[in-house]
């Protein structure tokens, strides 16, 4: 988890988080639900801005925390079309047009010999 207060361990966050819920948020519950976590979060922020106690403050940022990491995209993948080329290529052999230096796409013969 990238976003620990108060230098806490995963499985201290973790503990914290499944504790009884201190604070509860119907709109920022049902916009976690729907997967909006970047609302979510901001939503968490306005509710961390009203707690009174240091606990609850916690509760909060840890669970704006989780929103946070849950809205990030996953990496990009990197392109990868080595597949589509071989099975191109397997194609081409299959109709016997792999050879080489494009032989099969020249008609036969000689420049001079072929009509105009």
């Amino acid at each position: 988890m990238r976003w620990t207060l108060f230098c806490l361990t995963w499985w201290e966050a973790i503990q914290t988080m499944t504790e009884v819920q201190r604070v509860r948020d119907v709109l920022a519950e049902e916009l976690e639900g729907k997967g909006l976590y970047r609302r979510a979060a901001s939503r968490w922020l306005v509710v961390l801005e009203q707690c009174a106690d240091e606990k609850d403050r916690e509760w909060v940022a840890l669970r704006r925390g989780r929103c946070i990491d849950s809205a990030r995209l996953p990496p990009a993948r990197a392109e990868d079309f080595g597949d589509v080329r071989r099975a191109a290529g397997a194609t081409h052999t299959r109709m016997g047009l792999a050879q080489l230096n494009g032989s099969a796409f020249r008609l036969k013969g000689k420049r001079g010999d072929q009509p105009t």
